[in-house]
């Protein structure tokens, strides 16, 4: 199933800097709940790969994306 994972982050440095960034993800399970347990290691994985930002918050939409 297609979902598209959104992350809003706000930067370390200017905490009123915070940005939402999507990104659609076919890899997880059609279950919506499995989805959501395994999105959490891509969203850690996301935050590996942008030092510098603070996660506020994240969520999984089903059914968006390209």
């Amino acid at each position: 199933m297609l979902y598209s994972l959104v992350i809003s982050v706000c930067m370390i440095s200017a905490p009123t800097d915070c940005r939402s960034y999507e990104q659609p993800v076919t890899e997880l399970s059609s279950n919506p709940s499995t989805a959501f347990i395994q999105a959490q290691s891509l969203v850690a994985q996301w935050l590996e790969k942008h030092p510098g930002v603070r996660l506020a918050r994240w969520r999984l939409e089903p059914g968006r994306g390209a």
